[in-house]
């Protein structure tokens, strides 16, 4: 009796089994059925560009007469790409003899039983390339922005002969399993990657659109396309990661991902810190946009940064952490900064011109000194030598012409470091020109440089410096009387005060140069032997306060102006 109990566990022991082996062939038949589908799927249609200037009809069969249907009320656009599934009848149209061609169209909403939709187009205005090149894509998407119509089907960023896309061949844009499209891979030097943390605090990680571009939007959810969208020059977006990358002419860059299926090339956009502006105090402004570029990097330099880990990375792997990593960008800053790619100056009326900045340099910024009888744009450039310990910080100042060329008026400095040397160096703006002071200490304390310098405007170009005079002293207040509607800039770092009061809490420290207009003028008062009225004032541009704030954006609620004492102002 007791075999006989234990003869039927072991049957339903084995009968288990089976019963489990059976489902799961059947779980594994499901997804193999469903992994062939979806490959089918992907393979069931080849790309194809529309060639036709007027647009491209979809109709419901393969007839002239046949119903025009899809979620374009019809109609392709010219350069459009879309998936061509089979081949009909050979007819003639428009004097071309092609077969009609059966399409798969792009959804129309959310709903799965959209997905699959098909029509039918006359194949002779369809070719395998796109027939506009990326500068005519970016002209056409301009036109078509004018009534919001600017987007045009894609199946990624359009091909361009100088650019090597990095891509993962079964996906859009997951970094696993990415290759390159084209054979050379070499690049020479690489613009940053503003989704890292190292250009948070100078950028919050917002990029701006250097040049009228696209953006690219993959496809979501049963989309059977993805499309490209206008970007005008000028526009910010936050990127939120690094999903790709390209190289175009040596330069690699990064592609951002923006939101969710939506992706811009770094190629056409610089980091916030790399746009400066300075008004013209008529309303307008003149605007600086620079793209900066590490330089003398090669995929050697990655490869040979990963030699010893233990991590096995593929190349889109170690490319996103070399340029994640802090000291990439610091060991640049360290030896001069960096380099610039493209660097361009718009004026007032909107015009523009291409800027030759050369050298590296840690920032540039543009200034247009409204104090001056005769002002004219001034690119500052600094950079630093050193390293963690300190070093020497450099300052050039050039006047930019009416052709947007470069001519130096003065270079100054000063070295600072632990082991005891220390220093300050800045300029000011006068009426006539500028003066530099430099002001630095040996290691044991003693001021070895205690000097300004004044550069004047020369009477036959007001683009001209010349060294007019030298003092060996700090720069000096003056009594004086200022009056509303004024600009004027500090000498000296300046107290920038709540109320006109020497006992007033402090706003701000100013850096000296800080261009401010006077919107009131208060009491007179002698402080220091000068004798001057306390002024009101505020910040022309969003220049930052020797705390490193941008002074409009931290002043009391409400407020745009501040107090300051006048003796100091220039």
């Amino acid at each position: 009796m007791l075999n006989s109990f234990q003869h039927l566990r072991e049957l339903s022991v084995v009968e288990a089994h089976n019963k489990k082996e059976k489902e799961m062939k059947k779980i594994i038949f499901i997804l193999l059925a469903l992994f062939c589908a979806l490959c089918a799927f992907a393979k069931e249609y080849r790309g194809m560009y529309v060639n036709s200037r007027e647009g491209l009809n979809i109709r419901k069969s393969p007839s002239l007469s046949a119903e025009k249907i899809g979620a374009l009320k019809g109609a392709l656009k010219y350069g459009e790409y879309i998936g061509v599934v089979e081949e009909g009848e050979i007819v003639t149209i428009d004097g071309i003899k092609a077969p009609w061609t059966k399409i798969l169209i792009d959804y129309d909403g959310f709903e799965e039983d959209n997905f699959r939709n098909y029509g039918w187009v006359f194949g002779g205005y369809l070719q395998k390339e796109c027939p506009m090149s990326e500068k005519e894509i970016i002209s056409y998407l301009k036109k078509l922005s004018v009534e919001n119509e600017d987007y045009l089907f894609s199946n990624y960023f359009p091909k361009n002969p100088a650019i090597n896309y990095m891509k993962n061949p079964s996906a859009y844009f997951e970094l696993d399993g990415a290759e390159w499209q084209k054979p050379n891979t070499e690049f020479s030097r690489a613009l940053p990657n503003y989704a890292c943390k190292y250009w948070e605090y100078e950028t919050e990680n917002e990029v701006v659109a250097v040049r009228d571009c696209f953006m690219y939007f993959a496809p979501a959810g049963p989309a059977a396309y993805g499309w490209l969208r206008f970007v005008k020059a000028g526009t910010t977006f936050k990127v939120k990661g690094v999903s790709s990358w390209g190289i175009e002419d040596g330069t690699l860059f990064p592609i951002y991902r923006i939101d969710d299926n939506e992706y811009i090339r770094g190629i056409d956009f610089t980091g916030a810190n790399c746009v400066s502006k300075a008004s013209d105090g008529k309303g307008g402004f003149h605007t600086l946009v620079y793209q900066q570029v590490l330089e003398n990097l090669s995929l050697d330099d990655v490869n040979d940064f990963y030699k010893w880990s233990e991590e096995k990375l593929s190349t889109s792997e170690q490319l996103e952490k070399y340029f994640s990593y802090e000291l990439t960008y610091e060991g640049k800053y360290l030896r001069g900064g960096f380099g610039v790619k493209f660097a361009e100056y718009t004026d007032p009326k909107g015009k523009k011109y291409r800027v030759n900045l050369n050298g590296k340099a840690s920032r540039y910024k543009l200034l247009y000194p409204l104090n001056m009888n005769k002002p004219v744009p001034i690119i500052q450039k600094e950079w630093f030598r050193g390293g963690m310990g300190g070093g020497a910080h450099y300052t050039e100042l050039y006047s930019l012409d009416t052709f947007a060329q470069l001519k130096k008026i003065c270079e100054y400095g000063y070295l600072s470091v632990d082991a005891g040397f220390d220093g300050m160096a800045y300029h000011y703006f006068t009426k006539n020109g500028v003066v530099t002071y430099e002001y630095q200490t040996d290691e044991t304390g003693k001021v070895e440089t205690n000097r300004q310098e004044a550069f004047r405007q020369t009477d036959s170009s007001p683009y001209a410096f010349f060294s007019e005079d030298e003092a060996l002293c700090e720069p000096q207040g003056k009594s004086q009387s200022l009056k509303v509607g004024q600009y004027v800039n500090p000498i000296c770092r300046l107290k920038m005060r709540q109320s006109p009061d020497i006992s007033s809490r402090t706003l701000h420290l100013l850096r000296p140069g800080t261009l401010l207009k006077i919107v009131k003028v208060g009491d007179r008062e002698t402080i220091d032997g000068l004798s001057a009225n306390w002024v009101k004032v505020e910040p022309v541009n969003d220049d930052k306060s020797v705390e490193g704030y941008v002074i409009k954006d931290w002043l009391p609620a409400e407020a745009t102006a501040a107090w300051v004492f006048g003796a100091y102002l220039e």
